[in-house]
């Protein structure tokens, strides 16, 4: 992305300091973070990961039944979801759990695992409040059962409905972790694996759970509007963590976005890519990636969903009244643009 440049260097510091505080705090010091101390949620964090290797081996059948009982919707999802062997469809439950307790790489995982979340003690705080806000915002819906596990680097966090969460554990064992292929991580999403980011994941998928479906036009437009919805969601689920975060950039990419937000518009009208439906044109602008090469070399992947998200702001700053589902409930991507009103900033 371009450098910004000073002719007063004091100058320079000044404003710098100001992009370093903006890109803290979001939206800017007016973000409104509800008080959410009252609201009572209950959100244990069950071990399915360690009541799963406490299981006899010699008597599997057995304790799958007893396993059964205490995680009726896990231990089918398990089973046939995450390690369940796809090029063996004949697979049984009882068979998929017998080779991936058997498995020693599956068993230095698992040892892996308990030594960085021995116990959960500070993480549960942090999922308890995600959950507040999620009552706050969606007062109607359930809280749903939270399942720990490991499944190999399956996936980090999900939710199955309305009634079943599952945080993976594997996922969040810190960049360095020897287990990462970097061929099949690299470093833009290895950066990602650290324990920090378990609420901010959560707050995702919770959001994909109240948004509508994906639109039905693949526009550039249509496609950065709708997640940066899914990211201004994101962001009222976890208002205190950093937007740097919430994209999975460093703090330094975050910077440049801000730094860069009216050249990086100027962009996407010069190129005509707002209204582009060629996929492997745009693909980087919405997808993870290591840059966004068609807007400016040094942007970040996913740029295109951080310039939705400031139009998603812009929208709602212009329309205080608005709520979260009138919001979501408005999906003519062309005239939420021209509702919004976005005038991208230059600093």
């Amino acid at each position: 992305m371009q450098k910004i440049k000073y002719n007063n260097p004091q100058i320079g510091i000044i404003l710098l300091s100001c992009i370093l505080l903006w890109a803290q705090c979001g939206s800017g010091s007016d973000k409104f973070i509800p008080d959410v101390s009252h609201i009572q949620v209950e959100t244990p964090i069950r071990r399915f990961d360690q009541d799963l290797f406490a299981l006899d081996t010699t008597n599997l059948a057995e304790g799958l039944k007893q396993l059964e009982q205490k995680y009726p919707e896990m231990l089918p999802l398990f089973t046939q979801n995450l390690i369940h062997d796809q090029t063996n469809p004949l697979e049984t439950p009882l068979q998929a759990i017998t080779g991936f307790l058997k498995a020693p790489q599956i068993r230095h995982l698992y040892d892996s695992v308990q030594i960085r979340f021995a116990k959960l003690d500070a993480l549960e705080p942090q999922i308890h409040r995600v959950f507040q806000f999620y009552k706050y915002y969606f007062p109607g819906k359930p809280i749903p059962e939270i399942d720990a596990f490991l499944a190999e680097f399956s996936t980090d966090v999900f939710t199955a409905g309305d009634s079943l969460c599952g945080i993976g554990l594997d996922m969040f064992l810190g960049a360095g972790f020897s287990g990462y292929n970097p061929e099949i991580f690299p470093a833009y999403l290895r950066r990602q694996f650290v324990p920090e980011y378990i609420p901010v994941r959560l707050a995702k998928v919770l959001a994909q759970n109240v948004m509508p479906p994906p639109p039905a036009e693949r526009r550039l437009l249509d496609l950065m509007l709708y997640q940066g919805k899914l990211l201004y969601l994101t962001d009222c689920l976890t208002p205190e963590a950093p937007d740097s975060m919430k994209m999975g950039y460093t703090r330094a990419q975050l910077e440049g976005c801000f730094a860069n937000e009216k050249e990086v518009w100027a962009r996407l009208l010069d190129q005509n890519l707002l209204y582009s439906t060629d996929y492997n044109k745009i693909r980087k602008l919405v997808e993870p990636s290591p840059n966004a090469p068609v807007v400016f070399q040094e942007a970040p992947g996913e740029i295109g969903n951080w310039v939705g998200w400031q139009i998603v702001r812009a929208y709602m700053k212009r329309n205080p009244d608005a709520k979260l589902a009138d919001m979501l409930a408005f999906t003519d991507a062309q005239k939420f643009l021209e509702a919004a009103k976005y005038k991208p900033k230059r600093l």
